[in-house]
């Protein structure tokens, strides 16, 4: 194998690689977009008297996503883990690192 033909080997494989990680990473922004769209939907029905349409709309489109993509990846309630609290968090069994149990602790 030629020198050429081992670097546009490497090179192919390289550029696959990349275009799965980034396909990858572009659904899980997906799926925090539709927790944070969640988020703002419940916020406005429960404070500002919104009609509790748009909280089903997003549901549908999270279920949507699940369905699509496999189940929703919990590591976006990671963020939440001050809303949740420690019990969500154990019954759900979101493993934390060491570094975000310190930091979740911190910000208790």
């Amino acid at each position: 194998m030629s020198f050429i033909s081992k670097a546009l080997e490497v090179s192919e494989k390289a550029y696959e690689e990349t275009s799965h990680t980034i396909e990858e990473w572009n659904i899980h922004r997906h799926g925090a977009k539709l927790f944070l769209k969640l988020g703002i939907a419940v916020y406005a029905e429960q404070r500002l008297s919104a009609s509790h349409a748009a909280v089903e709309r997003i549901l549908g489109a999270l279920d949507g996503h699940a369905a699509e993509h496999g189940e929703v990846d919990l590591d976006h309630l990671r963020a939440a883990h001050e809303v949740l609290g420690d019990d969500f968090i154990k019954a759900h069994e979101i493993g934390l690192t060491a570094e975000e149990t310190e930091k979740a602790d911190a910000n208790a």
